[in-house]
């Protein structure tokens, strides 16, 4: 099954989604499980935190996102 979102747009929107209250953003992954892009980066300079945001793979709306 063709997913719509692939990996670089899932990527995008996550990047988007964070970077609107974080100013540094790097990825650290995103994996597609199921119809779901797992998207984990990581935020800040020196206060650095993981988050990771699920993305639905067929419409590109954010599910969930989590500070891990």
């Amino acid at each position: 099954m063709l997913m719509p979102i692939n990996k670089s747009k899932a990527i995008t929107i996550a990047t988007r989604f964070f970077g609107q209250l974080n100013s540094d953003i790097s990825l650290k992954n995103a994996i597609l499980e199921g119809d779901v892009w797992k998207v984990t980066v990581r935020t800040g300079l020196t206060n650095t935190k993981t988050k990771q945001v699920t993305i639905d793979a067929n419409n590109g709306k954010i599910l969930n996102n989590i500070q891990l």
